[in-house]
């Protein structure tokens, strides 16, 4: 028999347009499905748990984050611009596979206390198959749901290299897929080299690499034109998500519209950390979709909540500065302010859902699909007179996130993670941290000159002449 579990009395907000929302409803969970929504379920259920009009709503998505990071979480707060790459990137050649399997695990149960239930992870440190095998054994020892960006980028920097050629890094993700498969709650995807870093047929290569398996892709855009040079291969398609795209061209997100793609923003990384404008907006006006990352957790945490509170401050910002070009002072119209409360917290659900192609399993508390939701408390002061969307996304902050369910498995509970020894994992990811950054008197690497690290940020790490 299926474990059967009753959200009771909340109130629920399915994303489900054709479900609609409940003032007061319960959630029936059967096994690792929803099994139905509505007021006074009622009947018989191994366990009920009494929300107490607390929102419960789908698990939050998030799009784009390197977990593999996470042993040296902080190391680049306050840096500027490229400065990043020179601190960070160079340490991932001394990352060994439990290092990897450490920093991924850490991060993910890290998302989960704030209510992410899936999550896209772009690893650039592939070091070798190990490696992968140690990402992929985090995300499953987590319990988070997890697209696993499987990295093609060589790192010149590895001593002793696994992988030789792309075509070495190719038949790795074949093994990899033919041990796992395509269905289960970890899945892989690819995650590209950056456009500029290698010639146009390698970039061919390595997203028909993915596509040959029907993987998802993932790739950085932090320049002009690259969007135009993929359509010109016949490239675009439904099945990429370009992460940042600061400088694209209102034609390119034309051109990306008509040929399909999504634009994942990341924005307090890109506003605070390389000051690009986040284009969130934007990209909507031209019917692009639009998903929300937390990207590096070496600049900040996992909370997706801020980031979708942060989103919606710029996004405001830029419309004043429209409306104030265009004589208006703020002056609601058919297209000011672009977004809503309702609206962000749907780019953080359903229609990332649809972005990750998960959008049949997760993303609304629909019958049927996953059982993947967060319940937010809403003590000690209640959910006031608001609209509910705009408590999510206002009144609401990690300390709120009460219970989190992927599956149907509990995985935070009163606040606090389930099955995760913090202690260990803290003395784990210390000792990482130690080895990675040279504390450890064993690790004795060889630091980068001034020289060295200049031309790393300006080339942002790219292979020498790629």
């Amino acid at each position: 028999m299926k474990q059967k579990t009753l959200l009771r009395g909340g109130r629920v907000l399915t994303m489900d347009e054709g479900l609609g929302d409940f003032e007061l409803g319960d959630v029936l969970i059967e096994g690792d499905r929803i099994a139905a929504v509505g007021p006074d379920l009622g009947g018989v259920a191994d366990e009920t748990v009494d929300l107490d009009g607390a929102i419960v709503m789908p698990g939050l998505i998030d799009c784009h984050v390197h977990l593999w990071q996470t042993a040296v979480r902080g190391l680049a707060a306050g840096r500027w611009g490229r400065e990043y790459f020179g601190v960070v990137h160079p340490l991932s050649a001394r990352y060994r596979p439990q290092d990897i399997e450490v920093s991924t695990y850490a991060g993910a149960v890290e998302l989960l206390s704030y209510g992410v239930t899936t999550v896209l992870d772009f690893c650039h440190s592939v070091n070798s198959p190990e490696h992968a095998e140690a990402s992929l054994a985090a995300l499953d020892g987590a319990g988070i749901r997890a697209l696993y960006g499987y990295g093609f980028r060589d790192r010149p920097e590895v001593e002793c290299r696994a992988f030789r050629t792309l075509e070495d890094r190719i038949d790795a993700l074949h093994r990899l897929y033919g041990e796992r498969g395509g269905d289960g709650r970890v899945r892989l995807a690819v995650a590209l080299n950056n456009i500029e870093h290698v010639e146009p047929s390698q970039h061919a290569a390595e997203l028909g690499a993915g596509r040959e398996l029907g993987l998802r892709a993932t790739v950085h855009s932090n320049l002009d034109g690259q969007v135009t040079q993929a359509a010109a291969q016949g490239l675009l398609g439904d099945d990429v998500l370009w992460v940042h795209c600061g400088a694209i061209s209102d034609p390119e997100l034309q051109t990306m519209a008509a040929g399909g793609g999504a634009i994942v923003c990341c924005p307090e990384v890109e506003a605070g950390l390389t000051a690009t404008t986040p284009i969130v907006g934007r990209a909507r006006r031209h019917g692009v979709p639009v998903g929300l990352g937390v990207d590096v957790p070496t600049a900040v945490n996992a909370d997706l909540l801020t980031q979708m509170r942060i989103t919606y401050a710029i996004d405001r910002l830029l419309d004043g500065e429209t409306d104030r070009r265009q004589g208006r002072d703020s002056k609601r119209t058919a297209t000011s302010p672009t977004l809503d409360a309702r609206a962000v917290v749907e780019m953080a659900t359903i229609r990332a859902a649809g972005l990750l192609g998960l959008e049949a399993e997760t993303g609304s508390l629909t019958p049927g699909k996953q059982a993947d939701l967060v319940v937010l408390s809403n003590h000690p002061y209640g959910l006031g007179a608001g609209d509910p969307y705009d408590h999510v996304l206002f009144q609401t902050g990690s300390r709120d996130v009460d219970s989190v369910y992927v599956g149907g498995q509990p995985r935070v509970r009163r606040g606090r993670l389930l099955d995760v020894d913090l202690s260990r994992l803290r003395g784990q990811l210390d000792a990482s941290r130690d080895w990675v950054t040279g504390r450890d008197e064993n690790a004795r690497w060889n630091e980068m000159s001034e020289a060295e690290r200049a031309d790393y940020e300006a080339n942002q790490g790219a292979p020498v002449g790629g």
